[in-house]
């Protein structure tokens, strides 16, 4: 028969060790030099805006912010990242994304500097597959099935 205080412990490491996954966050090194540019941005065009609503002001920085440096994610920032790649360095990219994208899956709602998301992954993966690699209506399956990747 198991000892209780045992059984205590055990499952204490266990909650412990899935903690510690839970806060391991990724941190794109790309993204975060975009939020930090960002968080410049919204403070000078906050200062400008006319608006006399705070939230309407905020949205309004962040948007102008936004568009002056894209996002991960954007077409803007795909088009400039991945514009120039020809076919075998497009598969590449997208076989590096596909493995990002993966490694994103999980992650908590919290926000932070650097943070991206699936979607933001996704979103390049298509324009590459799109426009570099002449894959029509193309998604993160068909993309992994492209570069040889595990469907799960």
């Amino acid at each position: 028969l198991m000892k209780p205080h045992i059984l205590i412990v055990s499952l204490s490491m266990i909650l412990l060790s899935a903690n510690a996954v839970a806060a391991s966050n990724y941190i794109d090194p790309a993204q975060k030099e975009i939020d930090q540019k960002h968080k410049a941005l919204v403070a000078k065009y906050k200062k400008s805006c006319t608006a006399n609503n705070k939230v309407s002001c905020l949205l309004e920085a962040k948007s102008k912010a936004s568009d002056e440096v894209p996002n991960r994610g954007s077409v803007s920032y795909s088009k400039s990242q991945y514009g120039s790649l020809n076919k075998a360095q497009a598969k590449n990219k997208v076989k590096e994304l596909v493995a990002l994208y993966d490694k994103l899956d999980g992650q908590s709602s919290a926000s932070w500097d650097g943070k991206i998301t699936q979607r933001q992954i996704e979103s390049e993966i298509k324009w590459i597959m799109s426009y570099r690699l002449d894959q029509s209506m193309p998604d993160i399956y068909t993309a992994k099935m492209y570069v040889g990747a595990s469907l799960n």
